[in-house]
Formats: structure tokens, C-alpha cells, sequence
């Protein structure tokens, strides 16, 4: 059994990797792609302290922070 932080790491792995291919992608392309909800990415999101979004909507980008 995998422990749980070690699952939420390597999501944040993901999520991170798909925002640098993509800035514009949605929370929502991010959930299918990594069969998760929308609500679960968005969780994740909100606790890293790295990635953040720019702007309103679709004009909007994100941001990784080093």
C-alpha cells in the first residue's frame, strides 16, 4: 500500500508537469488526464505553494514559482 503523502506528491508532480506544458489548461483537462476529479486538482492546487493563477478565466495563465 502506497502511503497517502506519497500519492499527493506525485499529483503534484503531474499537475505541475501538465501547467509547464500547458499554461492555459483547465483545472477540469487536468482532472481527465489524470483521472481525478475537478475538485481533487483543485484541492491540490490550492496546497502547493508554487503554482498560482494569473488573471480571470480564459485569459488568464498559470504560474509555477520556482
Amino acid at each position: 500500500d502506497v502511503p497517502q503523502d506519497v500519492l499527493q506528491d506525485e499529483l503534484n508532480i503531474k499537475i505541475v508537469n501538465l501547467i509547464s506544458k500547458d499554461s492555459k489548461i483547465s483545472t477540469a483537462k487536468m482532472a481527465k488526464a489524470l483521472g481525478v476529479s475537478t475538485k481533487t486538482v483543485q484541492r491540490h492546487i490550492k496546497e502547493m505553494d508554487n503554482v498560482h493563477y494569473v488573471g480571470r478565466g480564459f485569459s488568464g495563465h498559470w504560474e509555477i514559482k520556482e
